[in-house]
């Protein structure tokens, strides 16, 4: 009879774990759809430091994610939203097609964290992998819906004269289309670096990595887009 009722204690607690796991994963996909606020209490916030997570590296909470931690994906989901929503408000041009980029990126890189590994840690670790599959989903969204659709949108970007090196910024500006159909003409390679640059604010070694391309080549694509952008806005 011990032995029977220690079997079944056994099978709940692995139904147990099982049930905690994929809770987890619900809890990490609904975070996905609704960023941070969507499991926000209406409560005030605690300190930065006082929530779970908030002190691990991004390998640690993944490695916690997969063990069916939830409070480990929301860690990762408040640490990337606002980068990465930034990043692909300025490639699809419009505030709804970002967010469905980012459920969509948050939804695969869910679904694919088996493919995240050590060897990442040598190209820009986990947002370096999180950005390759945002910009592979604003690729596909490019090539389903054009170019030009995403050109007349409203992001109203402006080149900072002052140093080059600032890029370009959201601002009000009346030239904000004229620039937008400029990025638009850019060779893919040169936009993606540009994008990651002043959006994604990665630095050019993580571009590089993030591209599969040496680092010469990632700074010359930005020279080169540079270039182009003040040809065409010239015109």
């Amino acid at each position: 009879m011990q032995e029977t009722a220690n079997t079944a204690g056994d099978a709940h607690d692995t139904r147990s774990a099982t049930g905690d796991a994929r809770s987890g994963t619900r809890r990490m996909q609904a975070m996905a759809r609704g960023g941070p606020a969507a499991t926000a209490a209406p409560t005030p916030s605690p300190p930065d430091d006082a929530l779970p997570g908030n002190g691990l590296s991004d390998e640690a909470l993944v490695a916690r994610l997969r063990d069916g931690d939830a409070a480990a994906g929301e860690a990762l989901v408040r640490r990337h939203h606002l980068p990465l929503l930034r990043y692909l408000l300025r490639v699809a041009g419009d505030e709804h097609l970002a967010e469905e980029l980012l459920q969509a990126t948050w939804l695969s890189a869910l679904e694919h964290l088996d493919k995240f590994d050590s060897s990442w840690a040598k190209t820009g670790g986990f947002k370096a992998w999180l950005f390759r599959i945002a910009t592979n989903k604003a690729t596909d969204l490019w090539r389903a819906r054009g170019r030009e659709k995403q050109a007349r949108q409203g992001l109203k970007l402006v080149v900072d004269s002052e140093s080059p090196d600032a890029g370009h910024r959201l601002a009000g500006s009346e030239q904000s289309l004229k620039l937008l159909r400029a990025i638009e003409q850019l060779p893919e390679n040169q936009r993606q670096v540009l994008l990651l640059r002043y959006y994604a604010e990665m630095k050019f070694v993580q571009i590089a990595q993030l591209l599969g391309c040496p680092l010469n080549t990632a700074l010359g694509r930005m020279h080169k887009a540079m270039l182009k952008l003040k040809e065409l806005m010239a015109e």
